[in-house]
């Protein structure tokens, strides 16, 4: 039984921290209340919803993520930022799940442009981010999706889970889970800096320069080599001598012939 009372009185960017059976998604209930404040012209609450079920997540492009009991932290934060710290905030929270992975379960957790969460060169964890934007300021909703213990199903053929990894004990979701919420509130706590963000991101990066990519934009895709990503966190894909900069968009590492 997590003491969500108890952990909130730690933290220091987080304010509340919900905690539901089973819910369809926590982004959709984050979504709804994003839209209350901004209707309602409301603070959004910096909070975390958790919940142990979900029965319809998503990913990114409406794709299933599969949600079973006992298995994963599934979690939204509810945010505000500024829109100037809008653009970092994907790298940055692929940060933050990599690091949380590595200082307290000693994984080697890499990222994929711009949010996936790679270990042993299989996903270990997903994010989603949604935002509306008022003015200068940007209310998001952002899902992460961690997988705790295994799952064997056909929706996650390349998916692998920190009990499969890890060389540290731990006794199961519960604990796994108060690591995250906490990790996360002390990540956010600290000042949104661009050098940090950036270069924390390229340190962690599976790509290599020079591989063969395609990013899926929508209905057409463009091909090149990974050249890096820009100062505000563009995929950055070299064609001949010219570099194409991705803002958004699902990146497909194609393999070596």
């Amino acid at each position: 039984m997590i003491d969500t009372r108890a952990i909130v009185e730690r933290l220091r960017r987080i304010e509340s921290l919900a905690i539901i059976p089973r819910v369809s998604s926590t982004n959709l209930v984050a979504r709804r209340v994003v839209n209350e404040c901004i209707e309602n012209e409301l603070s959004l609450p910096q909070a975390i919803i958790v919940a142990r079920e979900q029965f319809a997540g998503r990913g990114r492009n409406q794709r299933t993520w599969s949600s079973p009991a006992g298995k994963g932290i599934y979690a939204t934060a509810l945010l505000t930022v500024s829109t100037a710290e809008l653009p970092l905030i994907p790298l940055e929270m692929a940060n933050i799940v990599a690091s949380f992975l590595h200082e307290v379960f000693a994984i080697d957790a890499r990222v994929k442009w711009p949010n996936d969460v790679y270990a042993n060169g299989r996903k270990i964890a997903g994010i989603l981010i949604e935002a509306r934007v008022q003015e200068d300021r940007a209310y998001l909703a952002v899902g992460i999706g961690v997988n705790v213990e295994p799952v064997t199903d056909d929706e996650r053929p390349n998916a692998i889970a920190i009990r499969e990894l890890s060389p540290r004990d731990f006794r199961g979701l519960d604990e796994a889970t108060i690591a995250f919420v906490e990790h996360l509130d002390s990540s956010l706590a600290e000042p949104m800096d661009r050098d940090r963000v950036i270069g924390e991101w390229r340190k962690r990066a599976v790509h290599r320069p020079g591989e063969r990519i395609t990013c899926l934009l929508g209905d057409r895709s463009v091909s090149g080599t990974w050249a890096g990503i820009d100062e505000q966190g563009r995929a950055l894909l070299r064609q001949g001598e010219s570099v194409t900069a991705i803002s958004a968009g699902d990146i497909i590492v194609e393999q070596a012939r």
